[in-house]
């Protein structure tokens, strides 16, 4: 046979190459990003809608400044005053009892900086003294000056090991500087000095999940709902903590619970709707996904999320129209124009999915997900509407061009390879074919789809010897495809 197009050459390869996305159509491109390559192309799983915050950004620190010498100094006194030498009387010099109860004035005044600079003279002229120190690092604290607070208050707790309060401001001031660990620490020590503080528990919590210890996360996040079963942020976290876990079924019923205490909370809402999708309970993730919408319309990672959710459910019109919203709000999100490009592959609007990649493509040339659908879509083109001659051959030389410009920037891509050797095919390359599905078996050897089109490609090139040894190995691995291929090739 020579290796040349002919129109009669590809009309049996066309039905062959149909069954290279199908087989491949329960195999995750790249896992971690959730890729679906299926019959249209490849559809991507956004990344968890909910904004993951930053730990302890919705810990709260309910606490005053001390008033109570607690060195054991006694109460705050007043110096006397004394005569000057003209007979006078002269005001006392300030010490750091005055200046520690100006500071506290300060701080309840919402007089910070002013604060900070009465406490510092309180602690330069009594450096022993874990009152000032403590209202110190308040004010530094309520300034956001979160290292100059963990110094003040780790002074203080060093000299008052029993003072819960300074342990707890401690904790939440290494918690908001990215000390985990050592927040912990902290944390740890003050919940054991109160025990039935709710606050205390939750910033426990926090920093346990910062420190990336899920399991003790959720059992500090449990201590608070004992406390206090209405804690609407502690069930938040600890239905996160859940999911960072996998135990969405968990999160699911955690992220419900802080609906029904709060059922305007958007967060709670796109949680939950990540958690559902990640159980592949696609209607209920659209639902959640919509209430979340409802409550912030303008939300990008909300509505590609819900296209993407109603995509699997097959709703196109709804997925369509969630995934041109998203684009609407923020046009930089190349994934939602894949996506949008998979539907129009799914509803036969190849020239819409052509429309829409290029869009994106000329403005990210390295977007290989978006080359991939392109090629998918030329592929639809060329074996749809009866298309003959240099036409179909053009629209196969459009897909191989798109597939290998998906292989050049993702040469890890298996389906990307055996697809390219799929549209070279359509064209008559089949000796170029044949190395692009070899290249995806090196890949992955198990490849039933690859191995299926390499067996045509060979059989096309003229070597049915190796055509039906591939086909041994397709058979080993899936003996209903290989039934299929065999008519193909004998």
């Amino acid at each position: 046979m020579k290796n040349v197009f002919d129109v009669r050459v590809f009309r049996r390869f066309r039905a062959a190459l149909f069954l290279v996305a199908a087989v491949a159509g329960s195999t995750a491109v790249a896992a971690q990003q959730g890729d679906l390559t299926s019959s249209a192309g490849v559809f991507v799983s956004p990344t968890n809608a909910k904004r993951k915050p930053r730990q302890g950004e919705r810990a709260t620190v309910k606490v005053a400044p001390h008033r109570r010498n607690r060195s054991g100094a006694g109460k705050t006194t007043t110096p006397a005053v004394t005569p000057d030498k003209t007979g006078g009387r002269r005001p006392p010099a300030e010490n750091a009892e005055a200046l520690n109860a100006k500071g506290e004035a300060a701080i309840e005044a919402g007089r910070f900086q002013d604060a900070v600079g009465l406490l510092t003279k309180a602690v330069g002229l009594r450096p022993g003294y874990p009152d000032a120190h403590y209202n110190l690092g308040l004010a530094h604290f309520s300034l956001g000056n979160y290292a100059e607070a963990s110094k003040a208050l780790g002074t203080t707790t060093r000299l008052d090991e029993k003072d819960e309060e300074a342990f707890a401001l401690l904790g939440a001031a290494l918690l908001n500087s990215g000390r985990h660990a050592e927040a912990v620490v902290a944390y740890e020590r003050a919940s054991k000095l109160s025990p039935r503080n709710v606050e205390t528990f939750y910033g426990l919590g926090s920093a346990l999940a910062g420190a990336g210890n899920s399991d003790r996360a959720i059992e500090a996040y449990r201590q608070v709902l004992i406390l206090k079963p209405d804690h609407a942020d502690a069930q938040l976290d600890l239905a996160d903590a859940y999911s960072e876990k996998g135990r969405f079924a968990e999160a699911v019923e955690s992220y419900r619970l802080v609906l029904r205490q709060t059922p305007s909370n958007s967060e709670a809402a796109t949680s939950l709707g990540d958690a559902y999708r990640a159980l592949e309970r696609y209607a209920e993730a659209a639902a959640a996904y919509k209430d979340a919408a409802r409550l912030k319309p303008d939300d990008a990672a909300v509505l590609e999320s819900l296209g993407y959710v109603t995509g699997r459910e097959k709703r196109w019109p709804e997925a369509a129209s969630a995934l041109k919203q998203a684009i609407r709000l923020k046009p930089d999100i190349t994934d939602a124009y894949v996506n949008l490009a998979w539907v129009y592959n799914n509803t036969n609007q190849f020239q819409e999915a052509v429309g829409i990649l290029k869009q994106v493509i000329a403005r990210r040339p390295d977007a290989p997900k978006a080359h991939f659908n392109l090629g998918f879509a030329y592929t639809r083109m060329a074996q749809t509407g009866g298309k003959k001659g240099e036409e179909l051959k053009a629209l196969y030389n459009q897909a191989a061009e798109s597939f290998g410009a998906a292989v050049s920037q993702r040469p890890d891509w298996p389906e990307a390879h055996t697809n390219l050797g799929g549209a070279l095919g359509g064209t008559g390359r089949f000796k170029e074919a044949i190395a692009s599905h070899l290249a995806a078996l090196r890949l992955k050897p198990d490849y039933p789809g690859a191995l299926f089109n390499l067996a045509v490609a060979y059989r096309k090139d003229g070597n049915k010897k190796e055509a039906l040894k591939t086909y041994e190995k397709l058979k080993s691995l899936n003996s209903k495809l290989a039934d299929t291929l065999y008519p193909l090739i004998k």
